[in-house]
């Protein structure tokens, strides 16, 4: 009985019963880790391919903005040496009308043309007789295949007249500006019909008269004289813009040029045609070249050394250089005379110091004029002078914004 007794209690404290789950004992060790998460090695090293994985992003992201500004560079050195005037009339291209090739002369003006560095073409204008130009701009490759030429119009527009129509024209211009109401504008259409081109209002529109002054002498040398009414015959009645006067050629040249802003030039020879064709064509060609130093912030500063200013420390060094650098700014002032100046009075307010400490304007005028100067260049030493000292104290106590300090320019 003792025996079977001992039996079922040790069965009863080694049964586990199936309601209440196997506990499992707590750890309390360092290297315990919940179930199912990683080693702590391994949490960490995730971080750090993160983190390079940045590092590598930003130095690529680096990288790829630096070749991107190198080649933003290199396209506008590019671009600008296609502005070179050297190589800008390359560019151009003069467009002839055929009608220019009837009159013998033309031959003339058309080997002018041709000692251009530059392309000229003869093909129909929508003008009779007129020239055009159009700039041929090759596009900036950013493959060796890539290369395209852009073909822009340019807005000048030169029309060559004869005297007689000219004159007509003139005479119709005239004719209508006295007939029209006070401050109505003149038809400026009798001179040249541009109502019907397209494009006309973005076109600059320029007239060539070739021997004017020789048409109107050799019309009134042929007995283009004006007769008393009782002799003249229908046949030797002259039209009226053989009688236009100098003074109302010269009115309507000026209301051409004032209301339509249409140049014209007289000219006596094809040779003249010549060297104002050639002399416009370079004007065109140039234009973009003129038009990007305008749009620099120091146009009239040169790149290099010369256009650099000069460096000044938080503890004042460089200063006196700016001060000298100052001084040597005045006309005909050289490094050695603005040393000496600036040696003797090494600031400014310095110098402002010495001049309320003369009593007379005499003395302050004549202040730096005895300052010795070495020449390095001659090797004789010499002062100032009056004038100098005279110029410079001006400068500095003068108010007035109009004042010349130099009497000798």
């Amino acid at each position: 009985m003792a025996g079977s007794e001992r039996c079922r209690r040790a069965r009863a404290t080694w049964e586990v019963s199936e309601s209440e789950p196997e506990v499992e004992p707590e750890s309390h060790g360092p290297s315990a880790a919940p179930e199912g998460s990683p080693p702590a090695a391994a949490t960490v090293r995730p971080k750090r391919r993160r983190a390079a994985g940045e590092a590598e992003a930003r130095r690529r992201e680096r990288q790829q903005r630096k070749e991107r500004e190198a080649l933003e560079k290199r396209e506008a050195a590019a671009a600008w040496r296609l502005l070179r005037p050297e190589r800008c009339l390359r560019l151009l291209e003069v467009c002839v009308d055929p009608g220019f090739l009837e009159d013998p002369g033309s031959d003339i003006w058309i080997e002018a043309l041709r000692s251009l560095d530059c392309k000229h073409s003869i093909e129909p204008q929508a003008i009779p007789c007129s020239i055009t130009w159009r700039r041929n701009m090759p596009s900036i490759p950013s493959a060796p295949d890539d290369c395209m030429v852009k073909t822009e119009e340019e807005k000048e527009v030169l029309v060559l007249l004869e005297p007689a129509d000219f004159l007509k024209r003139l005479c119709s211009l005239t004719q209508t500006f006295v007939d029209a109401s006070s401050g109505s504008q003149p038809d400026l259409n009798q001179v040249l019909p541009l109502a019907s081109l397209e494009g006309s209002s973005t076109k600059t529109y320029s007239l060539a008269v070739i021997g004017l002054d020789a048409y109107r002498c050799n019309q009134e040398q042929n007995g283009w004289q004006p007769l008393s009414p009782g002799k003249q015959s229908p046949r030797s009645q002259p039209g009226p813009e053989l009688f236009m006067t100098q003074q109302e050629i010269l009115e309507a040249q000026v209301v051409l040029q004032l209301w339509g802003n249409i140049d014209v030039q007289l000219l006596d020879t094809w040779q003249e045609f010549g060297e104002h064709v050639c002399a416009l064509t370079k004007a065109i060609a140039r234009r973009p070249y003129k038009s990007q130093l305008e749009m620099q912030e120091l146009s009239f500063c040169t790149a290099g050394v010369s256009g650099k200013g000069l460096r000044v420390e938080k503890d004042g060094t460089g200063l006196w250089q700016v001060w000298k650098r100052q001084i040597q700014q005045f006309n005909r002032v050289s490094p050695a005379t603005a040393a000496a100046i600036a040696e003797a009075y090494p600031s400014p307010g310095l110098l402002v110091q010495a001049y309320e400490e003369c009593s007379t304007e005499d003395e302050k005028l004549l202040l730096l004029s005895n300052i010795p100067v070495k020449s390095d260049i001659s090797g004789k030493d010499h002062r100032v002078g009056p004038d100098l000292s005279r110029r410079i104290y001006l400068f500095m106590v003068s108010t007035n914004p109009d004042l010349i300090l130099d009497l000798t320019v």
